[in-house]
């Protein structure tokens, strides 16, 4: 069973780029009431773990740890 994680420094890049986007997201306010407003995207490369988070405004960030690669 593959398990995927995000780190540390993941988690923050993440809560920075979302404390921003929050600001412009027009779903901010309706997300549902179970969420799904974001999307974790893990793909597993013969190097590493690619990571993206994705809004359902089409907005995007790339977390991938490059420098454990």
């Amino acid at each position: 069973m593959n398990e995927f994680k995000l780190d540390r420094e993941q988690i923050v890049k993440i809560a920075a780029w979302l404390s921003e986007h929050d600001k412009t997201c027009p779903y901010t306010i309706n997300q549902g009431a179970i969420g799904g407003r974001l999307t974790y995207s893990f793909t597993h490369t013969g190097l590493g773990n690619a990571v993206t988070v994705n809004c359902a405004c089409g907005e995007s960030i790339d977390v991938t740890d490059y420098d454990s690669w």
